[in-house]
This record gives C-alpha cells, structure tokens and sequence, in this order.
C-alpha cells in the first residue's frame, strides 16, 4: 500500500508539473509573441504620430498667431499713413484735392472700427488726433531738429 500512495503521489506530482510547465509555456508564449510584439510597435508608432501632431498643432498655432500680428502691424502702418496724408492734404492742398482723398481712401477705412487697428484714446473718427497733427509737422523749419522716423510708435512683434 504504502508502494500504491508512493506511486500515485509521483503521478499527481508529475501531472501538477506538467500542467505547470504547460502554464509557464503559455506565459512565456504569450509574452514572446509576435502578436504581443506588433502590439507593441503599433503603440510606439502611435505614440510618435501623436508627438508630431501635437507639435504640427503648435506650429500651426504659431503660424497664426504670428500672421495676426503681423497684419495688425500692416494694418496700422496704413493708418498711419492715411493719418500722414490726411494731415498733410490738410496742410498743404486745396478743398478738391482735400475732398477726393476722402472720397477714395477715407472710405475705405471709415469702414474699420478702432478695436480693427487698434486707434488710441482722443483720435476722432476721421483719424487723426491732436498728437498726429504734432508729430506729423515738418521737422526742423529752421530749428536744426532731426526729421522724427515714420515708425516712432511701438508695434507689437
């Protein structure tokens, strides 16, 4: 008997190994396996593609941000030269010639609201503030000043 109980425990010991073994296998399998190592590369890839997309984002955001101040530096470079010429016809022409610029340029940018080009405080609707008619006089009538630069008012880069 006792031979009986030693046999059949080295039976049930050698079933439970290989039905661990038959475990460890398919752990090992399952962990080695091309199916888990495509996974795996599919993930990195993913990973990558979402890493460029997101710096694709940031550079189109730049792109934009970017051309928005730039065309808000255009746009008040052209009032300030509507400014300049107005003041100027001012000045210096007739009521005709006063009475086309603003027939053909003053209309055009009698369209655009302030918050468009980004006008100060104190500048009447028709452009020019009291500052503009200062800074828009010829330089030096004698005195010896330098010409003020046309660009003397900070844009935003």
């Amino acid at each position: 008997m006792e031979e009986q109980t030693a046999v059949g425990l080295w039976v049930a010991l050698g079933i439970l190994a290989i039905v661990v073994a038959g475990l460890v296998g398919f752990w090992v399998g399952r962990v080695t396996s091309d199916e888990r190592k495509l996974i795996r590369e599919l993930e990195e890839e993913l990973d990558r593609r979402m890493q460029e997309l997101t710096r694709y984002r940031s550079q189109v955001n730049d792109h934009f941000d970017r051309t928005a101040t730039l065309f808000a530096t255009m746009a008040g470079s052209y009032r300030d030269l509507y400014h300049h010429l107005a003041q100027s016809a001012e000045e210096l022409a007739d009521k005709p010639t006063r009475d086309r610029l603003e027939d053909r340029a003053g209309q055009l940018l009698s369209h655009m609201t302030r918050s468009d080009y980004g006008t100060g405080p104190g500048e009447a609707a028709g452009g020019a503030n009291e500052s503009d008619a200062q800074d828009d006089e010829p330089a030096g009538k004698g005195s010896g000043d330098a010409p003020r630069k046309p660009d003397d008012h900070p844009r935003p880069d």
